[in-house]
């Protein structure tokens, strides 16, 4: 009889050890990517978000961005508004889905910008080139930047000049990226060549412990190029122009009290479809 309670007792012991194992496996967070963006609130109570990602799979093909305009019926006593399509931009990839290419719709002024994109041999993103041209004379100009990284893969120098269709070369300058113990960026100092006793500082404080939705756009587009390098959401911002150490007019600054946060631990400033 003891031979045959130890016979059945260990299988009982494997067959607990084995569901334990099974009830603390865990699936994996899912992402969230973002979709629209850019809110912008009504005083009548609308509500907007004026940009817009669309996607291929998990790869940005275009962004969208909008103008808010009045569709205010005749005879209605309050104000009304839509949106109306303002411009289109596209995204181009290479066989490897390294962005290559972000056109940019024409504007207002008939300009017409372009981003060429170029990548190391490790897949980071090495050299851009925004060519704006203006459609009306076909003149051109084009600002190169180089990126510089560090061990850790956070790039913490951008070199920057502007070549015209004639050659000339001006706005020659180096940002010098600094970051923070959790590897949010922290501070920009732009240093122009051409003028040593001009510089601005850029700061990004406060940050939230909670997922940055911008970390994970695939594209660099130029208007969230930095937000792009943290992992969390700062909440206070600030950019100062010091020319020979003394800050001049005119300060930008500005700080969000806090924010709401999805259930997948995102801030509720965009809108996102996760996986």
């Amino acid at each position: 009889m003891y031979k045959m309670k130890k016979f059945f007792v260990i299988p009982f012991v494997l067959l607990l050890s084995s569901c334990s194992s099974d009830d603390n496996d865990t699936l994996p967070e899912p992402t969230c990517l973002i979709t629209k963006f850019n809110k912008a609130n009504i005083i009548n109570g609308q509500q907007f978000y004026t940009s817009e990602y669309v996607y291929d799979g998990n790869l940005i093909i275009k962004k969208l961005d909008y103008n808010i305009v009045d569709n205010t019926p005749s005879g209605q006593t309050y104000p009304t508004y839509t949106l109306q399509l303002k411009a289109t931009t596209e995204i181009q990839y290479n066989a490897l889905k390294q962005p290559v290419k972000i056109i940019e719709g024409v504007d207002y002024n008939n300009m017409q910008n372009i981003d060429y994109l170029q990548y190391d041999n490790q897949g980071r993103l090495s050299e851009k080139n925004r060519v704006s041209t203006y459609l009306t004379d076909n003149t051109s100009s084009t600002k190169n930047f180089k990126y510089t990284y560090s061990s850790t893969n956070k790039i913490v120098l951008i070199a920057e000049k502007i070549t015209n269709s004639w050659g000339d070369v001006y706005g020659e300058n180096t940002k010098t990226l600094s970051y923070d113990t959790n590897g949010n960026l922290k501070e920009i100092e732009q240093i122009n060549a051409g003028n040593s006793a001009l510089k601005v500082v850029t700061k990004y404080d406060n940050y939230d412990t909670y997922k940055n939705p911008y970390a994970n756009v695939n594209v660099p587009f130029e208007d969230i190029f930095f937000l792009r390098l943290s992992k969390n959401n700062h909440r206070k911002y600030s950019k100062t122009t010091y020319m020979n150490g003394y800050p001049t007019p005119p300060y930008e600054t500005y700080e969000i009290s806090g924010y709401e946060y999805n259930e997948h631990g995102y801030p509720k400033f965009a809108e996102y479809k996760c996986n």
